[in-house]
């Protein structure tokens, strides 16, 4: 098979490598359409966030399968003890606890202090066949396509979000960022009850959807956010700010300032759940949000982390199923095979300068039948949106 392999920093090869094969309580998996995640580009190109350092330790041993957590496929293939019908189309948890520790035998799956991570600590689906652990497998329902598919994961970590910030019904909630993942939030709160809710957007494309998704208010580039919600909410502030803009200014993100913002925006004793991967160096307003009461949240990265069972993929699906939540909208570069995949993770860490609105495509072999049509893919990217 052809799979893609990190040799250094923005050095990124598709190359002939030998199946892999399932081993007992595993499938294997033909992908149909894998998208890089923005963190998985931006530590591709060296950026100093989340796991890099860990990173750059694998690369010091030699070329590196990583990334591809984001993905859809069919069962090609499953190991002993496992009853899996070939051609089921499928999705999996990026994250699977070890059941082996304590906090596992605990029946605190969530804990797992060393899960193994799709595209992390194992190999991904930047390839066209990947192995995955067969408690992870979560099938797709009938209505949903391989592109909504394939992006349900960040879905999932928007309701994961949702839930970690415990917003109560009628709660108003701002959102800093429309990228993909401000947007997914904001169609989460939207259809979580949530009250007034707020949205800051850069662009007037992505503001725009942000109205379409249900925000009640959109303040664009040139608006003082925190002021504007305070003038909102008769001086008290937002009761939850969802984070989703922080990160490597050299990637396009906003670093460390939104975090201040929302601090600035939020009711006393109010929730911040960062959503956004902040490097390990950034400055924080401890001293504010001390003297606020905040409580801020930061998720462990990935809907895995909240929940190893296949439950809020299911819900993700269900959503996307019933057309309560809009992904298409968001995908808007598809490319043709494996080989694009460089060019995916170009136009995924520069989305603005590509005009990608959410991470680009890359559509495999691995099709299936009766499901909604999958739009044919390009030898070039193909436009989808704008």
């Amino acid at each position: 098979m052809r799979a893609a392999y990190l040799h250094g920093f923005g050095d990124l090869r598709v190359e002939q490598v030998p199946d892999p094969s399932p081993g007992p309580g595993e499938v294997l998996l033909a992908v149909a359409c894998v998208q890089p995640s923005v963190t998985e580009a931006m530590l591709m190109a060296g950026e100093p966030v989340a796991t890099h350092d860990a990173l750059v330790r694998r690369l010091a041993g030699g070329p590196v399968a990583f990334g591809g957590h984001e993905f859809c496929g069919v069962v090609a293939g499953a190991g002993h003890g496992v009853d899996a019908a070939i051609g089921t189309p499928v999705t999996a948890v990026e994250t699977a606890p070890c059941l082996d520790c304590r906090a596992c035998r605990s029946g605190r799956l969530h804990q797992c202090p060393r899960p193994d991570v799709l595209g992390f600590t194992r190999a991904g689906a930047f390839a066209e066949l990947v192995v995955v652990p067969a408690a992870t497998v979560v099938r797709i329902p009938e209505g949903v396509d391989d592109s909504a598919a394939a992006a349900v994961q960040p879905l999932a970590g928007a309701i994961h979000a949702h839930a970690a910030a415990a917003v109560a019904p009628g709660e108003s909630v701002l959102v800093i960022g429309a990228g993909v993942m401000g947007l997914l939030a904001v169609q989460v709160a939207r259809r979580g009850n949530a009250g007034l809710l707020i949205v800051a957007a850069r662009s007037p494309e992505k503001a725009a959807l942000a109205e379409r998704f249900g925000a009640d208010v959109v303040l664009t580039g040139e608006a003082d956010v925190a002021a504007r919600v305070r003038d909102l909410t008769d001086g008290v502030g937002v009761d939850v700010v969802v984070e989703t803009a922080g990160g490597a200014t050299s990637a396009g993100l906003a670093g460390s300032s939104t975090v201040a913002t929302a601090a600035d925006a939020l009711a006393r004793g109010g929730r911040i759940v960062m959503v956004s991967v902040l490097p390990d160096d950034a400055r924080l307003p401890l001293a504010r949000l001390r003297e606020r009461g905040v409580t801020l949240l930061h998720p462990r990265s990935g809907a895995g982390g909240y929940s190893p069972s296949s439950s809020v993929f299911e819900q993700a699906m269900r959503l996307v199923a019933r057309g309560d939540v809009d992904l298409h909208a968001l995908v808007t570069h598809r490319f043709a095979g494996l080989d694009a995949l460089p060019a995916a993770v170009a136009v995924t860490r520069g989305k603005h300068a590509y005009g990608a609105l959410g991470p680009a495509q890359v559509v495999l072999g691995g099709v299936w039948t009766g499901q909604t049509a999958p739009r044919q893919p390009t030898d070039a990217p193909e436009v989808l949106a704008r």
